[in-house]
């Protein structure tokens, strides 16, 4: 596996968050209860989301990227939602000052959902929404930024788990498909020194995902920070199984005083200038 840079980790605690066990990951939950259109916090910031079935809620996921591209500085930057669910990246991007933002994902009712969200806060005239696979609908159309939430997880897990709506792409065997298919599309999407960001979830073959990520921006990948994230009871039910996997060399995760924990990291890949 490449050696990749360290960066500046993660604040510990992010003030604002309110985070509830939901599945394998951790949700974003609402502040307080309102019906269909709910306020958030992400990452500090304001927000107002309707949320759908067969969408992606606001996940831990989201909060440790979202934390380290606004770390980084959006304001006045064109940049692109990968993957946009529900719309908490796009609509915190546009908040946080980009000047033009886009977001996109696969599934037409997300990007539905998206276009209510981001009219409901205000951000038609800064907010975009394309539906289409990865960067399939944006020809040559380069962002300052492009910040990726389509990660994956090896197929036995996504189906062990009820982490990923019907219908949703899944990564692979491996889940690193869609995640190489990214890493080797990027660059033709980035505007000279901008910057992708992106996660990898150890339950996917991480090692094929930092070669591709090495492969295509040699020397300029950097790892900005990382969680151990606890199974779910989903996950334990299925630890033999898992460990089998984790043998095979398809994914990884740590036994710690007796827990089975997975870890996300987040990395940066630049541009050259």
């Amino acid at each position: 596996m490449p050696a990749f840079r360290s960066g500046a980790a993660a604040r510990a605690v992010e003030k604002g968050y309110v985070v509830t066990p939901v599945s394998s990951g951790d949700c974003l939950e609402p502040i307080a209860a309102g019906g269909e259109v709910e306020p958030y916090l992400v990452c500090g910031l304001a927000m107002k989301l309707a949320q759908a079935p067969g969408v992606f809620r606001p996940t831990l996921t989201t909060r440790l990227l979202l934390e380290q591209v606004l770390a980084g500085g959006v304001a006045g930057k064109t940049a692109l939602d990968l993957g946009c669910g529900s719309g908490p990246i796009a609509i915190a991007l546009a908040m946080a000052g980009a000047a033009r933002v886009v977001a996109s994902d696969v599934m037409p009712h997300a990007c539905d959902l998206t276009r209510r969200n981001v009219l409901v806060n205000g951000l038609a005239d800064r907010v975009e929404v394309v539906t289409g696979s990865l960067f399939a609908p944006f020809g040559g159309r380069r962002f300052d930024v492009i910040v990726d939430d389509v990660s994956g997880v090896a197929e036995v897990v996504a189906r062990k788990s009820s982490w990923f709506p019907d219908g949703v792409p899944l990564g692979g065997a491996d889940g690193a498909d869609l995640a190489v298919q990214m890493l080797a599309e990027a660059g033709a999407h980035l505007d000279p020194g901008g910057a992708l960001y992106f996660p990898v979830l150890s339950l996917s073959n991480v090692r094929r995902i930092l070669d591709a990520a090495e492969r295509h921006f040699p020397q300029r990948v950097e790892k900005l920070a990382s969680k151990l994230v606890p199974f779910s009871p989903e996950l334990n039910e299925h630890l033999a199984l898992l460990s089998e996997l984790k043998d095979g060399g398809v994914i990884d995760f740590e036994q710690v005083r007796g827990r089975s924990l997975w870890r996300l990291d987040i990395y940066k890949a630049s541009a050259a200038a």
